[in-house]
């Protein structure tokens, strides 16, 4: 194809016509974008393969912590319930030791405690189950 160029005082420009490129060059244009583009692709796959890896970890990391909390967690319950009935245990002992008619005894005689009377109980219920209002001095 005959080229055109314009003379004058500026740049040489071509016409309106297109140019022709010679085939080697124009395959070689075509073979480096394919390249750019397989590259960026295999970048992109790779960082999304790293993401997701990244990820996997993370939950079997968290699956494993929840796991051994679930171990922990019911070692804790079962040392509980053994202090639980070692303690019921020993409550249990101590109360049926304690002789009621001792403490009474040991409350009369050596306290000189006596029991209530008619007159010195006086009963009151106030509305309210979590806390009593106190009007005046109890006597």
């Amino acid at each position: 194809m005959a080229r055109e160029y314009v003379y004058g005082n500026t740049a040489r420009k071509q016409s309106g016509k297109e140019t022709d490129i010679h085939p080697i060059r124009e395959e070689r244009r075509k073979n480096s974008r394919r390249v750019r583009l397989h590259l960026y692709n295999i970048l992109t796959i790779l960082a999304s393969a790293a993401i997701v890896i990244m990820v996997v970890f993370g939950y079997i990391r968290l699956q494993t912590e929840v796991t051994k909390d679930r171990v922990t967690l019911s070692k804790l319950k079962a040392e509980y319930e053994e202090l639980k009935r070692s303690n019921d245990l020993y409550k249990d002992r101590i109360d049926s030791n304690i002789d009621l008619a001792e403490v009474a005894r040991i409350a009369r005689e050596d306290l000189g405690m006596k029991i209530a009377g008619e007159g010195q109980i006086i009963v009151y219920s106030g509305c309210i189950d979590d806390y009593v209002k106190q009007y005046s001095d109890i006597r």
